[in-house]
């Protein structure tokens, strides 16, 4: 009797330890098939996070694509209207350039003809006075004759002749704007159209007072083409000491 009461105290132990061990296992799996069922709806979940975060991605790379194209086109307005005042500064710059040469203001160089005048050779009965003395209009004469005739720039013995320039003296003195009073020989320089030049100083027809002078009084004029003369700027200086005596 007392075999059989262990034994059956063994057998309920063994069935408790059975039952346990049933118990345990049902709550693993039941736990594996709950971790089994909430993946997918997390992956969904995720999933769907993600693609609204692309959408969201996408449309601020949208707006910005937008922005950089409404930006570039301000650029290239700006730099269209930069360019336009470029060219437009620039043909101006060269405006005022071609002026202040002209005015013979800024000096010059280039291809011309170098003319010498002097005054009359004396007369076997002139007792060796001179005959002729060059004056002004003799000097006046030339530079409008070299001014006809393709020059962009003429100096009067280092004087730099301008649109504006008067000429004036009386005997042998030569007064050009209000400067001191030159006397022959002088020497006139003017960078231009060479060829053009040349021709009009060697047409007998051209300067004709000037022609018969030479014939009257042995006025003395030459010339000669140079490949570069320098023309200085105009000084613009008065020399008070000139003024009122004309």
């Amino acid at each position: 009797m007392r075999e059989n009461g262990v034994m059956s105290r063994r057998r309920v132990g063994s069935i408790f330890v059975v039952a346990a061990v049933a118990l345990a296992t049902g709550f693993l799996v039941a736990g594996q098939v709950k971790v089994q069922l909430l993946t997918p709806s997390n992956q969904v979940a995720r999933y769907q996070a993600l693609v609204r975060s692309v959408q969201e991605l996408e449309a601020s790379n949208a707006q910005s694509r937008l922005k950089i194209a409404v930006l570039r086109s301000q650029i290239d307005a700006l730099e269209a209207a930069a360019a336009q005042r470029s060219a437009a500064t620039q043909a101006l710059q060269s405006q005022v350039a071609d002026l202040r040469l002209h005015a013979g203001l800024t000096p010059l160089h280039g291809p011309g003809v170098e003319i010498d005048i002097a005054n009359g050779v004396p007369g076997a009965d002139s007792g060796g006075e001179v005959g002729y003395l060059v004056n002004f209009k003799d000097v006046q004469d030339l530079v409008n004759l070299l001014v006809a005739n393709g020059a962009e720039g003429i100096a009067v013995n280092g004087r730099r002749i301008t649109p504006l320039s008067a000429f004036s003296g009386s005997g042998g003195q030569v007064i050009i704007d209000q400067g001191p009073p030159v006397s022959a020989p002088i020497m006139v320089l003017a960078v231009g159209d060479r060829l053009r030049m040349e021709a009009a100083l060697g047409d007998p027809s051209g300067l004709p007072d000037i022609r018969a002078r030479e014939v009257q009084y042995q006025l003395q004029i030459s010339f000669r083409g140079r490949p570069d003369l320098a023309l200085p700027a105009y000084d613009s200086s008065l020399d008070t000491r000139h003024v009122g005596t004309l």
